[in-house]
């Protein structure tokens, strides 16, 4: 079941949307990730950006659109 799940990082709000279970430390390290390469900075695109990251052998494909993240188990 796909879940929309408010959490706090850094002080930040974000809404997470998974369908898979995630452990905190991954779903922290993807969002230190994102934050990285400013994954949250505005854009003009109007589409969400599409990001791949792996965590302890695990591959997510990970969609950003505004403080919205869709987290997907590869």
């Amino acid at each position: 079941m796909i879940e929309k799940i408010p959490f706090l990082h850094r002080k930040n709000m974000y809404n997470i949307i998974v369908e898979d279970d995630i452990t905190f430390s991954a779903l922290h390290y993807i969002l230190d990730v994102l934050i990285e390469n400013d994954a949250f900075v505005p854009y003009e695109g109007g589409e969400a950006e599409l990001y791949t990251i792996t965590f302890e052998e695990t591959c997510y494909t990970v969609g950003v659109d505004g403080t919205d993240v869709m987290v997907v188990v590869k």
